[in-house]
């Protein structure tokens, strides 16, 4: 799995996924969830290796949209 997000992600300088706009976080969330991971274990991986904006936590994790996919 990590080649595929390698290739279609970039990381910034303390090797984190950038995910600071919602489209990115959505292609994201979704490559992880056809990889096997269910919500919890998916939201989970966002946190320790990506990098976020404030826009992903309002519209996506704070309101819970992340568990509609």
């Amino acid at each position: 799995m990590q080649k595929n997000i390698l290739k279609q992600f970039k990381k910034n300088k303390d090797n984190l996924y950038i995910l600071h706009d919602r489209f990115t976080f959505w292609e994201f969330y979704k490559i992880l969830r056809k990889r096997d991971y269910d919500s919890e274990q998916s939201l989970n991986f966002i946190f320790e290796r990506c990098s976020l904006s404030m826009l992903i936590f309002q519209e996506c994790i704070w309101n819970d949209r992340y568990k509609h996919i």
